[in-house]
């Protein structure tokens, strides 16, 4: 699709929905943002949908260092006031991902952390003892 394109989709999607009666918003149902989820409307869809058609077109426009990036802005003034989470800008690269590259590095196991695993299992072991000799020694008094 060219960019001339994806500008009339863009337009008409505006044009068809009202930012008062468009709804979306991201919520978390668990424990952080990796359990999250977005409560909207069709026309929150839509809306954001054209948001990021229009970073799209100006990640185009844009000229990246080496591997760098660059931030645009989002018109996010109508998303829903009570969301528990918003997307204020994207972060843009020229890079294209790689089948092998990881996006965060492996984290490798070394000695100390090894040591304090067992350190903190052993003073457990120690603290459970600690209390059965307790209450053994409280049940003899009695």
């Amino acid at each position: 699709m060219t960019d001339e394109e994806l500008k009339k989709v863009i337009s008409e999607l505006e044009n068809r929905n009202e930012n008062e009666k468009a709804f979306l918003g991201f919520y978390v149902y668990g424990g952080g943002p990796e359990e999250g989820h977005i409560k909207a409307n069709r026309k929150g869809l839509e809306l954001f949908a054209t948001e990021l058609l229009k970073v799209g077109i100006e990640s185009e426009n844009r000229e990246f260092e080496k591997n760098g990036t660059e931030s645009i802005g989002l018109n996010t003034d109508w998303l829903d006031k009570n969301s528990e989470f918003f997307f204020d800008f994207v972060e843009l690269t020229k890079k294209n991902k790689t089948p092998t590259e990881k996006t965060f590095p492996e984290h490798k196991e070394n000695w100390k952390d090894k040591a304090l695993r067992i350190g903190c299992f052993g003073i457990a072991i120690l603290l459970v003892g600690l209390i059965i000799v307790g209450l053994i020694t409280v049940l003899n008094w009695i």
